[in-house]
Parts: C-alpha cells; sequence; structure tokens
C-alpha cells in the first residue's frame, strides 16, 4: 500500500512517496534521487497520516536534498557539456535523413522525426562503451580475467557494478566525466573480481593500473551530483 503527497515548503514543492512495510518496524526517510521525492517507508500498522507527519518532521533535510539537483541540465538544443573531458556543443537541426556528425567542438544532431535526443542518448552509449571495451580488454588481460558482457546502466546509485559472471555495469553519465575517472570506476569493478573487499591488497591492486585513483575518487565526489542533474528528461 502506497499514497503520494505533495507538501509545499520555501515555495518548493516537494513530492512524497510514502509506502507501508510488512518487515518493518521502524519510520524510514530517504531521498529519490532519480524522481527527486522523499520515500517515507512506515511499518505496515500505522497510518499514512503519520507518515506525513514524519515527513514534515524532517522536510528541511529533504528540501535541502532537492536544492542540490536543481536545477536540473536537461539536454537541449544548443547545450554545452563535457564529454569524455572535451567541451562539446550539442545543435539539433532538422533533416530527411537521421544521422549523427562530429565537427570540431560541435556535435550535430539530424532528423526529421523529432527523434534528436533518443539518437544522441543511443550514441552517447555507443562511445562510453566503443572507448571502455578497449580499456576493459587491457586490464582484464593482464588480471586474467573473463569479461564477458559490458552493460550500461542508468542507475542512481553507484557508478559501475560487477559480478562472478563476468558481466561489467557502467553508469552511462560517466561519458561526462574525465576519461581519467571512467577508467578508474573500469579498473575498481574488474579488480572487485579479484579481490571481493575493500582491503588494503584491493587498493593495491587498483593503484598499480590507476596510480592517481584518490585524485579521480576525489573528482565523483565533487561532482556526483551535477552528474546526476543531467537528464534527457
Amino acid at each position: 500500500m502506497q499514497k503520494n503527497h505533495i507538501i509545499s515548503y520555501k515555495k518548493q514543492s516537494i513530492r512524497l512517496l510514502i509506502k507501508k512495510n510488512k518487515l518493518s518496524r521502524n519510520y524510514k526517510l530517504t531521498f529519490d534521487k532519480k524522481n527527486l521525492r522523499g520515500l517515507v517507508s512506515i511499518p505496515y500498522y500505522v497510518s499514512f497520516k503519520s507518515g506525513l507527519e514524519f515527513a514534515n518532521e524532517n522536510i528541511e533535510w529533504l528540501y535541502k536534498e532537492i536544492k542540490k539537483f536543481l536545477p536540473l541540465v536537461l539536454i537541449r538544443n544548443n547545450l554545452s557539456l563535457l564529454i569524455m573531458g572535451k567541451k562539446m556543443q550539442i545543435i539539433f537541426e532538422e533533416d530527411i535523413l537521421n544521422k549523427i556528425l562530429v565537427q570540431k567542438n560541435n556535435i550535430i544532431i539530424k532528423s526529421h522525426n523529432n527523434s534528436h535526443e533518443k539518437m544522441l542518448k543511443k550514441w552517447l552509449v555507443n562511445q562510453i562503451l566503443m572507448h571502455s571495451k578497449n580499456y576493459v580488454d587491457t586490464v582484464s588481460k593482464s588480471l586474467r580475467l573473463n569479461i564477458k558482457e559490458l552493460k550500461i546502466s542508468n542507475s542512481f546509485n553507484y557508478w559501475g557494478s560487477c559480478n562472478s559472471a563476468g558481466v561489467i555495469h557502467l553508469n552511462w553519465r560517466l561519458i561526462f566525466a574525465p576519461i581519467q575517472v571512467l577508467e578508474y570506476i573500469i579498473v575498481h569493478e574488474l579488480c572487485h573480481l579479484k579481490e571481493f573487499n575493500h582491503t588494503k591488497n584491493f587498493w593495491m591492486l587498483v593503484k598499480k593500473f590507476c596510480p592517481d585513483y584518490k585524485n579521480q575518487i576525489l573528482w565523483l565526489k565533487k561532482n556526483d551530483i551535477y552528474l546526476y542533474r543531467i537528464r534527457f528528461n
């Protein structure tokens, strides 16, 4: 069971999703970065009104979380973004043929059926896959790993993940980060297939392939919210 609510606070509309959880004994409030809303989990026997009151008690925290992500960076015509470390301007043009051209600092998306954003998203995913595949192949060969598949995720919780089946997931927003950051995430995930924790041995292995990994971690800490603000809609 769940209910949606909207609270107005400091001229900001704050959306809430209140859910009843049969396994929960406590109230819990988290922030949904994807949908920019508060998530309230309450015990099954508690009323939705009590859940709303709990959210109101923590409304200042929710307000601050939402303000971190506003305004969103919506990918539109004439927007300039860093893509693989290079500042590029996105240009939408009407054309009979659907195609993408890269000319100096411009990415020109030509389309006749208003599919510019869809085409650009596919192009960005392909770009990160192409670069990542070569680097994954190089590092995995050195580590004697068999990586079966490289996938792109739209997670709002992690930049990369791996599993014992040899599948690596990378967040598509890493294309807006410096190449060194993307490569660090790749190294981090591949090293986890050798060291399944964050022990000293794990970080020594990471350092072997990424000597300045601490700088990449610092960059992500400073810019993670910015990356999550970049969206198509």
